[in-house]
């Protein structure tokens, strides 16, 4: 952190710190981002807002190889984000109480079309373990982002595209299932558990098996309760392929009306 710096860095408080991957010094840290995870524009805003700064390094403007990390109330990076060149584009004059908390715009370049992520995020940065379960509980378009974050952290935490979970069987009931993120969260929770992580889409659970098998991972059988509403939901097409492709990676797999 540079000398010039303002304002202390109150850990419980801050979720995003924007932080410069060649020497790792932190531009800025605060409470939250306006403008960064947003729907899918081809015009995307031209800069973001971080909210309630607690940290802003007054001798750096900008950085050439930035990153967008999200920690947790201790501190701990749990995603990060490769922004690429960012800029400050405000003039900052720091007040002269150490609680100044000022919103500073950055350019990026670009956003995050995850327009829930950053909600998600918070919940995820308080440290509570995620229920099982609990992306279910989100209405239906909340699905891709959840999904978002979770393979965002799961790498962020350095493990790879393979299985962790040691239950034989892993279940997953259909009845929930109401798209395809869905199901890919709750594939990976059947899997490695809450919150965890086997493959996005189908060539991505084709790449976990294929890593499975070459760690020497144990195989597993799946349980696919309630199949025929998940095939409603999902689409025959879509359902096909993927019961051949867990086939193909030594699944067995029993697909249950109940």
């Amino acid at each position: 952190m540079s000398p010039e710096s303002d304002g202390a860095d109150d850990a419980q408080d801050v979720l995003y710190r924007l932080v410069d991957q060649e020497t790792g010094e932190i531009l800025l840290a605060a409470e939250d981002l306006r403008g960064y995870f947003t729907e899918e524009d081809p015009e995307p805003p031209e800069t973001v807002t971080f909210v309630r700064a607690h940290q802003v390094d007054r001798g750096r403007r900008k950085a050439e190889h930035a990153e967008l990390q999200v920690v947790d109330r201790q501190g701990r990076e749990i995603g990060t984000y490769v922004i690429g060149r960012a800029s400050a584009v405000f003039r900052y004059e720091p007040g002269s109480s150490g609680a100044d908390r000022p919103d500073l715009d950055y350019s990026f370049g670009y956003a995050c079309e995850y327009p829930r992520a950053g909600e998600i995020w918070r919940k995820w940065a308080t440290g509570r373990p995620v229920e099982r379960g609990e992306w279910a509980r989100c209405p239906s378009d909340w699905h891709e982002s959840w999904l978002h974050v979770v393979q965002t952290a799961w790498f962020a935490a350095g493990r790879r595209a393979t299985r962790y979970g040691t239950d034989a069987t892993a279940v997953v009931n259909g009845t929930g299932i109401t798209t395809r993120d869905g199901f890919s969260c709750a594939l990976g929770e059947a899997v490695n558990g809450p919150g965890g992580y086997f493959g996005s889409n189908l060539d991505a659970v084709h790449d976990c098996l294929r890593t499975m098998r070459g760690d020497g991972a144990a195989p597993f059988r799946l349980l696919w309760r309630n199949f025929a509403a998940s095939r409603e939901s999902l689409g025959g097409d879509f359902t096909d392929v993927l019961l051949t492709v867990l086939e193909e990676g030594g699944v067995e797999t029993e697909l249950s009306s109940e």
